[in-house]
């Protein structure tokens, strides 16, 4: 893979002052980055200094192994474009008209549309799902509607370089779907270079190929999405629970209280919701025996709750029952899910019968009002 952008030894800020310092960092051509970290670490500052909009505090940028401060403003506008969260006030100017300007550098001195630029720039709109707004006046639009206007101008720039920050706030779930499938097709499809910064990191780990983490004036962890999820950083990024993360499928949950209130044996289709409708009144839960393949599994890792498993597509062993009872019979409720019973997982129903005879509470989630149960208790 070649690098597209390389940044040495880089050290960015703002009048002298450093934010963030000894930047070393690869972003690949055609691939798509997210840079993470919390608000006041430096991820904005350091989009800015590679678009060359503010000036660097010491190293250096190359881009196509050029250094970017050897760039002609006209000559970089054609190689990146760059929206920020910055909304501009314009006043009698529509959609359309804000979007074409993402064609000056390709429009000579009078800056006259042609057919293909026109073409380009409702293409541009088509994509950021704003093609309905072409005629609308900019400054009537909302934060949404502006901001996807403002991606669409980045677009009908037609750069190899595509620079956002924040590109997915002020818009709702699907159209932050929408924007970040838009940029990822980009990136497959025409080869772009994408690098932007998100505030949802469960997004970020879906769509981007490369992750980049900033925390504490420094770059804490770069590299392969899948590398920076396994090695736990975005834990140490957020300063979440080591449990509250979970690798395999993105998720980040509440933390379930500590307390015994809850056992749950078995997993459906509304588990997880059970979970969360648990956590989410202050009660604690434990669960088992679960498949290390369940998503229920994973999720209550997340949760850090108490969870008794076994591996994947494995029968649950005598063993793994009396573990789950030792604890189980300890809580005040046992909740019995509606799971299909199978040759690997048949044990707990085992593990049902021993809790009614030790004399638990036992209740089966599809006979009670959950929401009810729980903050009757």
């Amino acid at each position: 893979m070649m690098e597209h952008i390389k940044l040495k030894d880089l050290s960015v800020g703002y009048e002298g002052k450093v934010i963030v310092s000894g930047i070393n960092l690869e972003f690949i051509r055609g691939k798509m980055t997210c840079i993470l970290g919390a608000n006041g670490s430096g991820k904005t500052t350091m989009l800015k200094t590679i678009a060359k909009i503010i000036e660097k505090v010491d190293g250096d940028i190359e881009i196509s192994s050029k250094s970017l401060w050897n760039y002609k403003q006209n000559e970089l506008a054609k190689e990146m474009s760059v929206v920020l969260t910055h909304r501009a006030e314009l006043e009698n100017i529509t959609g359309f008209d804000v979007a074409s300007m993402g064609r000056y550098p390709h429009t000579g001195f009078f800056g006259n549309l042609s057919e293909k630029d026109v073409n380009i720039v409702d293409e541009s709109l088509k994509k950021c799902s704003a093609y309905y707004l072409k005629d609308k006046t900019f400054n009537q639009l909302s934060d949404g509607e502006k901001q996807k206007i403002l991606i669409a101008r980045g677009l009908a720039q037609d750069p190899k370089v595509i620079i956002l920050d924040e590109p997915t706030s002020h818009l709702d779930i699907k159209y932050k779907l929408d924007v970040l499938s838009t940029l990822k097709k980009l990136s497959i499809e025409e080869g772009k270079t994408v690098i932007c910064t998100l505030h949802e990191p469960d997004l970020a780990i879906k769509c981007c190929d490369y992750l980049v983490l900033v925390k504490g004036n420094k770059v804490i962890a770069s590299g392969k999405t899948d590398n920076i999820v396994k090695s736990g950083k975005l834990n140490e990024l957020y300063g979440l629970d080591k449990h509250q993360f979970d690798a395999q499928i993105g998720t980040v949950e509440f933390v379930n209280k500590s307390g015994r209130d809850f056992f749950i044996v078995g997993s459906d289709e509304i588990t997880t919701d059970i979970f969360r409708k648990i956590a989410g009144r202050m009660k604690g839960f434990g669960v088992g025996v679960l498949h290390e393949n369940d998503v229920s599994f994973h999720i209550a890792k997340a949760m850090n709750a108490e969870v008794f498993s076994a591996k994947a597509y494995e029968a649950v062993s005598d063993k793994q029952i009396e573990e789950a009872y030792e604890s189980a019979k300890n809580y005040k409720y046992i909740l019995t899910s509606n799971f299909r019973i199978c040759d690997i997982n048949e044990k707990n129903m085992e593990l049902i019968k021993r809790l009614r005879l030790n004399g638990n509470k036992v209740f089966n989630i599809s006979d009670i009002n959950i929401e009810e149960f729980i903050d009757g208790m």
